[in-house]
């Protein structure tokens, strides 16, 4: 498989979610446009380079094809955390454009990425255009903040056991054989150890630390970027538990 994740394959605009939940997008194909039909650019970027900073002006909506892309925020005192892990098949930049607001974030490639990007003035259109279009746009980008709710939430408030098990069982549907009828998976890691812990708001060693300990408690195991999870259901139960 390769750290790049499962392919995906793009015929129409909202198709490279793979069959995952619709992404702010899917509604230019559920309205019957094509991909030819929606004016856009595709888009490659390397590791380390940033599609946009924090404080820019929105020019337009990305979706993702290939890659893996961290959107950071930075505190007054110039400490950064990662509030959204972006895969393939999933559009941002979408909530700055529908509020007419400058990036709220940094977006920054962990993974050589390809994307699709349609700039503001035309998405206007197709949004004024398709009312269908509108109303999945902004259902989307409802989940969207609801879900950097949750992850605020368990970076600020959970500790870091918790807040890798997260991690973890979010990175899984693209970076692992997870079967179905087995409980156990293993997770190809997309990012670097250094990298976990910026995306947990936490350190290296602290991360070091954590992972130790999820192996002395059988609850995963890390050889490199290999990650062999035993049970899926015991870790969620780790993860839900009062402990």
């Amino acid at each position: 498989m390769g750290i790049e994740g499962k392919p995906i394959t793009v015929t129409k605009c909202g198709t490279c979610g793979g069959g995952l939940e619709d992404s702010s997008l899917c509604g230019l194909a559920r309205a019957g446009l094509d991909a030819k039909e929606v004016p856009r650019s595709n888009r490659a970027y390397e590791v380390g380079q940033n599609i946009y900073f924090e404080g820019d002006q929105c020019e337009g909506v990305y979706c993702l094809k290939k890659g893996l892309i961290a959107i950071r925020k930075t505190d007054v005192n110039g400490n950064s955390a990662v509030v959204r892990l972006v895969q393939p098949g999933e559009a941002f930049g979408h909530r700055s454009f529908l509020a007419n607001e400058k990036h709220a974030g940094t977006a920054e490639v962990l993974l050589d990425a390809k994307l699709c990007f349609i700039p503001k003035s035309n998405l206007e259109h197709l949004l004024a255009q398709s009312p269908d279009t509108a109303i999945r746009f902004t259902r989307r980008v409802a989940r969207d903040l609801r879900e950097i709710e949750e992850l605020y939430l368990i970076t600020t408030t959970q500790p870091v056991r918790k807040r890798l098990a997260h991690l973890l069982l979010g990175l899984r549907t693209r970076y692992s054989n997870h079967d179905d009828n087995s409980d156990e998976i293993n997770l190809e890691l997309p990012l670097s150890r250094q990298e976990l812990a910026a995306a947990i708001g936490t350190r290296p060693e602290t991360i070091a630390r954590t992972i130790k300990k999820l192996e002395e408690d059988g609850l995963a195991l890390f050889k490199g970027r290999l990650v062999t999870i035993p049970s899926i259901t015991l870790l969620k139960e780790d993860l839900d538990s009062d402990e």
